[in-house]
């Protein structure tokens, strides 16, 4: 006869199994919080409330971004699959900060966390998705898009197509003729020193980056008339001072385009997206009236073809025995510029963060938690995707900081 207190066991663990999968069924049966683009605010479109770079929106839609309603340029894969070997065993670890020690799993719960991915060469370390995502999820870039900006320049740069990053801007971009960027080279837009007079600050109205959501939000003015708009700053000398100015960029993916004659996201496609083993498509979105493609920060992918982006950048330029861009290249973007550059404890490259600690290792950042980490001589590439809840706080980079240091005093 079996033993009542057995018989009750067995039946409170039924019924903790069943409340388990209620409870399941109910979040995954909660609503998802919808935004209507016409609804927006252009002017909140970095602060919200109602953004799609807000919480609770951005724990969707940072995943979800097709899904919005933009024009999406696809950026087609192509070819055998670049092979990832999937994680062997649990990873985990302890980090320290601001005289605290905290778990990774309590990282991802603290940082709004959507998606992580720790490589050693193609060996997956950890991978982890949340708020719905999954493997086959397309992540927003922010301005790690950027770097894949920087990137195809100097691959243009290696074709021939753009003969000097010392070239006048203007030489691709003729229609800045005068504008700002009149007086600007192409190496002191990658270099974000090109002396404009703008600014990125999300709590001045009048700030160009209110300007600029405009554009993406509504696709009027294009990213081309606003360009155009943007005036020097009779104080600076392009070439003398750094100042992060997205519109650099958007400079930089017309130049491409110009020098090319083809499209950014073709371009994208043709030099790197077919030749990396990407496994999915990704994409870049704008408005439905926005007549230019976007080159600053509105690029989408997968957790793993991100990772290898970074593999391509780790091994100089190569991935799965192809030459995708010039090692130079690679070493050249990836060094520190002459310039002081804010904050404390980080240089610039050609548009790729460089912690200023010896490391030689570099970043891709975006706002909102967005990251590409690179470390070519630990070989190591760790990705992250988050919802933080403001676009820019420096202690969240701070404690990002440190979960990487962590990861690859673990990995050494």
């Amino acid at each position: 006869m079996i033993n009542r207190t057995i018989i009750i066991s067995i039946c409170l663990l039924y019924l903790a199994l069943a409340m388990l999968a209620m409870t399941n069924m109910a979040s995954a049966s909660q609503p998802i919080p919808t935004i209507d683009l016409n609804k927006m605010n252009s002017a909140e479109v970095s602060t919200g409330p109602y953004s799609y770079f807000i919480p609770p929106y951005s724990d969707y839609y940072f995943h979800n971004m097709d899904k919005l309603g933009y024009r999406v340029d696809w950026i087609r894969r192509a070819g055998a699959v670049y092979p990832l070997k999937n994680a062997q065993a649990p990873f985990a670890l302890t980090y320290s900060c601001n005289n605290h020690t905290y778990t990774l799993d309590q990282y991802f719960k603290r940082n709004r966390v959507l998606g992580f991915l720790v490589l050693k060469d193609n060996q997956i370390i950890s991978e982890h998705y949340f708020q719905g995502s999954n493997q086959n999820s397309r992540f927003l870039s922010n301005s790690v898009g950027k770097s894949i900006t920087s990137t195809l320049l100097g691959i243009a740069l290696q074709e021939g197509k753009i003969a000097s990053i010392d070239d006048p801007v203007i030489k691709y971009v003729p229609s800045l003729k005068d504008s700002g960027y009149s007086r600007v080279t192409l190496r002191q837009a990658l270099e974000m020193a090109t002396g404009i007079a703008a600014t990125e600050n999300a709590a001045d109205p009048n700030s160009t980056l209110h300007q600029m959501d405009k554009s993406v939000l509504r696709g009027v003015p294009s990213f081309t008339e606003l360009l155009k708009s943007l005036k020097a700053n009779p104080n600076v000398t392009p070439g003398t001072k750094f100042d992060y100015v997205s519109m650099n960029t958007q400079v930089l993916g017309l130049a491409i385009e110009d020098a090319t004659k083809t499209p950014l996201n073709q371009y994208l496609q043709e030099k790197i997206w077919s030749k990396i083993g990407a496994e999915s498509d990704g994409f870049l979105y704008r408005a439905k009236t926005q007549p230019d493609e976007c080159a600053f920060g509105c690029f989408n992918a997968t957790l793993r073809d991100y990772g290898r982006f970074g593999l391509l950048m780790m091994n100089g330029g190569t991935l799965g025995g192809t030459r995708v861009v010039s090692s130079a290249w690679v070493k050249e973007a990836t060094m520190p510029v002459k310039y002081v550059v804010p904050p404390p404890g980080i240089d610039y490259g050609y548009q790729w963060w460089i912690p200023s600690d010896g490391s030689n290792a570099y970043e891709g950042q975006g706002v909102y938690g967005q990251i590409l980490y690179v470390n070519p001589e630990k070989h190591i590439v760790i990705v992250e995707t988050s919802a933080w809840p403001k676009a820019d706080p420096a202690e969240r980079w701070d404690e990002a900081a440190k979960v990487m240091d962590a990861i690859v005093e673990k990995l050494s």
